[in-house]
């Protein structure tokens, strides 16, 4: 039995939904899809205070198209020094799923954190303990200004950044499976103090300050609803050694804008493992160091290694030379540093290009990794030119690596508040979607978790599972059994809700009644769509895939469609009109409108002290808030107008008031 533990920090940074520029199903870029242009972003790395540069093109934004922050779970190594003053120093970011072809690199060279946040693992009998610190460091740019004195001179506000609310920035981590003490709930406002955390005295520096500033604390003792920014909590969570906490779970925040934040993209998975389940389980920690992986089962031996491999060799024709023009997009072939190309072309050569780039895993099946800073491409093929940049050197092409014999798939079908489509694993759209690798034998293990406001299926094409349960129904069987015994019939598509979550295994071996294709060896191979069946949220972008692949084989464009012209549809028809609400005489004029999906609404502020905040809404709508950037109380000033889209699919209805005013001010929006 082992006690393991995690440092997570909370931390708020800009979020692509759709890295790779594309949205493989119907072929498009996301301009086309978001009809939105992309955003040029700044990230700073929190260790050192550099920058770094980043093109997105499905960032998170406001109601006015600006790009805002989500709030992303971070893993950190353990301190070192025993007044814990190098906690949350060194970042230890892992991948979600080292196998899917489309995940980010997670470090301070890629998107610094991952979402859903760090995998929690341990096995039946272990316990967990977290150490969380939440640095929410959101805040309102305020452009300064000047006025003239009365008598002469002139004087000058600065411009500001003002911070969020501390209701918006009070944060906690609340878990799902494990058995823990209503101390470490997590789970606002019920938690109790813990008598054995107080805000002073403790390792750590002293917190009383930022304690005192919480809604509703008094006291001594820390509250693990409602850690304050800069402020720390420990988590104890424990399995009991009941085989019935085994599975995968979530844990999310739970704190006074619970639902906010977790759209934002503040939660994680559980991944608690049995090792009696022989004959399901899959676990790829290394056995003596459960806080390790086995390079073994990893692609290029690396938790944040990539699937496809390049491979160089010499160029056929001998002193190839090349023009001037061909130097275009040399060394970087076109894109930046942490997206490839963003040319919405060939995101599995994007891939590849990531491993050069930072000097990730190059096997080279009889060839040889390349000259990062000397290639140049053109379309699927890499060309590797010589030191003088005058000839092509070598002929360089990618392909997928040796898969695993085992591997664990991970996915949380999710909303992202502010994004354009749903997303699994906090990416939107087939091709920045999980795409996950697997070879013709491999035991593939799958946990599916849901979250947020609608219901979804999992639907893997051509492979079927069951569910599996306790040997027997007495509670003591169910207790203490390995949770193996079938409990379904074959699944084909399953239905989950928000916070559900379930976990089985495919056995991938040839013959396997449960792979698709058939029998032979062979049979499997390709790209098979693994999505949510709800056809409006599959089209919204939460389609992933599964590619079977032997190892070794050609890594090239996947394939793409085109986009369906709906029925009534005329491209050549201009876009709607926006419509105009007055809001004057504590009343928003007119307060029942129609509009159409896509289309924008603007709210004309003719007079101060209103806003606009969400109360309801129905089936896919997404909600509207306008205000001032500090919440719904925060006024808009008289005489400015602000602009918000409306998302969601017809029959859909936004119900809203004034923040200020409440329900003595409603409004409602339908979209047809």
């Amino acid at each position: 039995m082992a006690n393991i533990e995690y440092w997570i920090q909370l931390e708020n940074r800009p979020w692509d939904a759709s890295p790779r520029n594309i949205d493989r199903m119907t072929g498009q870029d996301m301009k086309a899809v978001t009809g939105k242009n992309p955003a040029d972003v700044e990230l700073t790395v929190l260790s050192t205070g550099a920058k770094k540069n980043r093109k997105m093109f499905n960032p998170l934004r406001d109601n006015d198209g600006k790009v805002k922050d989500a709030l992303i779970l971070r893993r950190y190594k353990p301190p070192a020094k025993a007044d814990l003053s190098d906690a949350w120093t060194i970042p230890d970011d892992r991948k979600v799923n080292p196998w899917d072809l489309n995940e980010p690199d997670p470090t301070d060279n890629g998107t610094m954190g991952t979402i859903p946040g760090p995998v929690i693992e341990c096995n039946v009998g272990d316990s967990v303990v977290v150490h969380f610190k939440n640095n929410d460091q959101r805040s309102t740019a305020t452009k300064g200004f000047c006025f003239n004195l009365p008598f002469g001179g002139r004087f000058c506000f600065p411009d500001l950044n003002i911070p969020f609310a501390i209701e918006k920035r009070v944060h906690s981590l609340h878990p799902h499976g494990f058995v823990f003490l209503r101390t470490a709930d997590g789970a606002y406002p019920l938690s109790p103090a813990d008598p054995t955390q107080p805000v002073a005295g403790g390792p750590g520096p002293d917190e009383t300050a930022l304690w005192a500033q919480v809604p509703g604390f008094s006291g001594t003792l820390k509250k693990g609803d409602r850690v304050p920014p800069g402020g720390t909590f420990t988590y104890h969570w424990n399995t009991i050694g009941w085989q019935t906490t085994a599975g995968v779970w979530l844990y999310h925040d739970h704190s006074i804008c619970d639902m906010e934040n977790v759209e934002l993209g503040a939660i994680g998975i559980i991944v608690i493992h049995n090792p009696a389940d022989t004959q399901q389980e899959v676990d790829i920690r290394v056995q003596n160091d459960p806080t390790q992986l086995d390079p073994a089962l990893l692609p290029g031996g690396s938790p944040n290694g990539v699937p496809v491999e390049v491979h160089c060799s010499p160029f056929p024709i001998r002193d190839l030379p090349v023009l001037p023009d061909d130097l275009g997009g040399l060394g970087l072939a076109k894109g930046d540093a942490h997206h490839g190309t963003g040319d919405a072309a060939t995101e599995v050569l994007d891939v590849a290009l990531e491993a050069a780039r930072h000097g990730g895993s190059m096997h080279k099946h009889g060839g040889s990794a390349p000259e990062f800073p000397r290639l140049i491409r053109r379309g699927d093929l890499l060309f590797e030119l010589d030191t003088k940049l005058k000839f092509v050197h070598r002929l360089c092409v990618s392909r997928y690596s040796t898969p695993p014999a085992k591997a664990l798939y991970l996915q949380l079908f999710h909303m992202l508040n502010g994004i354009t489509g749903m997303a699994i694993n906090g990416r939107s759209y087939l091709g920045n979607t999980p795409t996950m690798i697997a070879g013709r034998d491999t035991r593939m293990r799958f946990g599916v978790v849901g979250m947020g406001s609608d219901l979804h299926t999992f639907h893997i094409h051509g492979h079927r599972w069951i569910l599996p349960g306790p040997q027997g129904n007495t509670l003591a069987n169910i207790q203490t059994s390995a949770q193996v015994q079938p409990v379904s019939q074959f699944e084909d598509t399953r239905i989950f809700g928000p916070a559900n979550s379930f976990v089985f295994t495919i056995d991938g071996k040839s013959g396997s009644f449960m792979r698709a294709g058939g029998p032979g060896a062979d049979d499997a191979l390709g790209e098979w769509h693994m999505h949510c069946h709800v056809l409006n949220h599959m089209m919204m972008g939460m389609m992933g895939s599964l590619l079977i692949v032997r190892g070794g084989d050609l890594a090239v464009t996947l394939p793409r469609g085109v986009p369906c012209e709906h029925e009534g549809h005329d491209p050549e028809e201009p876009p709607p009109q926006d419509t105009i609400i007055v809001v004057k005489n504590v009343q928003f004029t007119p307060n029942n409108v129609s509009v159409a999906a896509g289309s924008q609404v603007k709210f004309d502020f003719q007079e101060a002290n209103h806003t606009v905040t969400t109360t309801t809404k129905t089936g896919m709508a997404q909600a509207i808030e306008v205000n001032n950037g500090g919440g719904p109380t925060d006024a808009v000033p008289a005489g400015q107008q602000r602009t918000v889209t409306i998302q969601g699919m017809s029959g859909d209805q936004i119900n809203y008031q004034c923040g200020i005013h409440g329900a003595g001010m409603p409004g409602k929006i339908t979209i047809s």
